[in-house]
C-alpha cells in the first residue's frame, strides 16, 4: 500500500504540484481578505458605509473577475512556450500581456466610471444609493493597476517564480487595512473621507502593488520590451472565453444572492454564511486552477501526452481530495460552523440543513474549476465557456428556482440547482479534455 500511494505521488507529480500551488492558495485567500479587511473596517465606521461598500463591492466584482480571469491565458501561452522550448525571458509575452490586461483596464474602468449613474436606477435604498455611485466610480480607476498586476503575476508563474507577487498580496492586506482605518476616520493631518477614504486606500494599495511587482520582475528578468499583435490575438483568443466563463459564474451566484433576498431575513442571513464559506474553501480549487494551465501547457508545448495526462490527474487529485474534505466537514459540524457567524439560534438550525446540499456542490465545483485550468493549458477555452453558460443558466438555476419556489425547498433547492448543474458541467468537461487529446495530431 505504501509503495503503490509513493508510485502515485511521483507518477501524477503530486509533490511538485502541491509546492507549486502552496503560494498560490495564499495569494487567493490573500486577495478574498482585501474585501473582508474593507468590510471590517466600513462596520466600525458606519452601517451605512459598511452597507454601501459591500453593495459597491458586489457591483464592482464580476467586471473586475471578468478582467483578471482573461489576463490567465498570459501564464498558459507563456508555459506552452517554455515547453517548446523557447526562451520566456527573451518572447514577447509579458509586453504583449501587459498591453493586454492595461486596454482591458481601462475599458472595464470607464465602463464603471459612466455606468456608476444607472446604479440609482436598481432600486437601492435611498440612504446608501448615492453613496454606492461614488464609490464605484473612484474605485473603478484601480482596476487597472488590479490587472497590471494579474498580468505580471501570471507571467511569472510560468517562470516558476509564484513566491514573491503572492506574498506581496499578504503583505499589502496589512497596508490596505491601515490605509482604510487613516482615510476613512482620518489621523492627524489626514481629514475624515468616510466611504471615499476607502476607495482611495485601494486604489493606493493596488497601484503599489503593481509597481512594486513590476520593479520586482524588470530587476531580477531585465524582460526586453517586445510587442506583437499576433501573440495578442493568441492572448485574447484563449484568454476571452475564460473571462466569459468566469463572469457567467460571478452572475450566477449573485443571482442565487438575489433570489434569497426575496425570502425571510434569517434563510438570506444562513445563504450569505454558507457561500462565504464556500467562496473562502473554493480558493484551493481555484489556485490548483493556475497550477494546471501552468503545468499543463508545459507539457503541451512539449508534447508529451503522458506528462498532460498525469498533471491533469494530479490536479484532478488534489482538489478532489480537498473538496471532499471540506464536503465531509460541511455534512459533520454544520452547526458549529454557524456558530462563527451568528448565535442566533433560527439562523443556526437553518445552516444545519443548508450545509448539507452544500456539501453535495463541493466535488462538481472543485472538479470543473480545475477543468478549466487544464483545458487552457491545452489551448482549448472556447468549449468550456459554452457549457458553463448551459450548465449554470440553463440547467442549474432554472432547476434551483423550480426546487425553491414550486418544490418549497427555498435556500436548499436553491444550492441543490447548484450541485446539480455543476455535477453536469464537470462531467462534460472531462469528456471535452478525452476528446480534444484524441484530436491532437502529434498525440497520434
Amino acid at each position: 500500500m505504501k509503495s503503490y500511494l509513493n508510485d502515485s505521488i511521483k507518477k501524477y507529480h503530486l509533490k511538485e504540484l502541491i509546492l507549486f500551488a502552496i503560494p498560490l492558495i495564499i495569494g487567493q485567500v490573500g486577495q478574498m481578505l482585501f474585501s473582508v479587511g474593507d468590510t471590517f473596517v466600513a462596520g466600525k465606521f458606519s452601517t451605512i458605509a459598511l452597507s454601501s461598500i459591500g453593495v459597491g463591492s458586489a457591483i464592482i466584482s464580476p467586471a473586475i473577475m471578468f478582467g483578471i480571469a482573461t489576463c490567465f491565458s498570459i501564464s498558459a501561452v507563456a508555459s506552452r512556450l517554455s515547453g517548446e522550448g523557447h526562451s520566456i525571458k527573451e518572447s514577447d509575452v509579458f509586453t504583449t500581456g501587459l498591453s493586454m490586461a492595461l486596454i482591458f483596464g481601462v475599458v472595464i474602468t470607464g465602463a464603471l466610471y459612466l455606468g456608476a449613474p444607472l446604479i440609482k436606477y436598481i432600486g437601492l435604498n435611498a440612504e446608501i444609493s448615492s453613496a454606492v455611485q461614488i464609490y464605484v466610480r473612484v474605485v473603478s480607476f484601480s482596476v487597472i493597476p488590479a490587472l497590471l498586476y494579474q498580468a505580471i503575476k501570471e507571467f511569472l508563474q510560468a517562470m516558476g517564480d509564484t513566491f514573491f507577487a503572492n506574498l506581496l498580496i499578504i503583505i499589502f492586506n496589512i497596508f490596505n487595512i491601515i490605509l482604510n482605518y487613516l482615510f476613512m476616520f482620518g489621523y492627524g493631518p489626514i481629514p475624515s473621507f468616510g466611504i471615499l477614504g476607502a476607495a482611495y486606500a485601494t486604489i493606493i494599495t493596488r497601484t503599489l502593488m503593481f509597481i512594486t511587482l513590476f520593479v520586482y520582475t524588470e530587476k531580477k528578468y531585465h524582460l526586453p520590451i517586445a510587442y506583437s499583435l499576433q501573440r495578442k490575438k493568441e492572448l485574447l483568443k484563449l484568454g476571452l472565453p475564460v473571462g466569459m466563463g468566469s463572469l457567467v459564474e460571478v452572475l450566477m451566484f449573485a443571482s442565487v444572492t438575489v433570489l434569497v433576498g426575496k425570502m425571510a431575513t434569517h434563510i438570506s442571513a444562513s445563504h450569505n454564511i454558507a457561500l462565504n464559506i464556500a467562496g473562502l474553501t473554493f480558493m484551493v480549487p481555484f489556485a490548483i486552477n493556475g497550477t494546471a494551465g501552468v503545468k499543463v501547457a508545459y507539457a503541451y508545448g512539449k508534447k508529451d501526452i503522458d506528462l498532460i495526462k498525469n498533471y491533469a490527474i494530479g490536479c484532478i487529485i488534489l482538489a478532489e481530495a480537498f473538496m471532499l474534505m471540506t464536503a465531509t466537514f460541511y455534512t459533520i459540524f454544520p452547526t458549529s460552523i454557524a456558530y462563527i457567524f451568528t448565535t442566533d439560534p433560527t439562523v443556526i438550525s437553518y445552516v444545519g440543513g443548508l450545509f448539507f446540499y452544500v456539501a453535495l456542490f463541493q466535488i462538481p465545483d472543485g472538479l470543473q474549476v480545475v477543468m478549466w485550468g487544464i483545458l487552457r493549458g491545452i489551448g482549448e477555452s472556447r468549449i468550456p465557456m459554452i457549457l458553463s453558460f448551459t450548465g449554470y443558466w440553463l440547467i442549474a438555476i432554472p432547476i434551483g428556482a423550480y426546487l425553491a419556489f414550486n418544490g418549497g425547498m427555498l435556500a436548499k433547492g436553491l444550492w441543490a440547482g447548484l450541485a446539480i448543474g455543476l455535477s453536469i458541467v464537470s462531467v462534460l468537461l472531462v469528456l471535452t479534455f478525452r476528446a480534444r487529446l484524441r484530436k491532437l495530431s502529434f498525440l497520434v
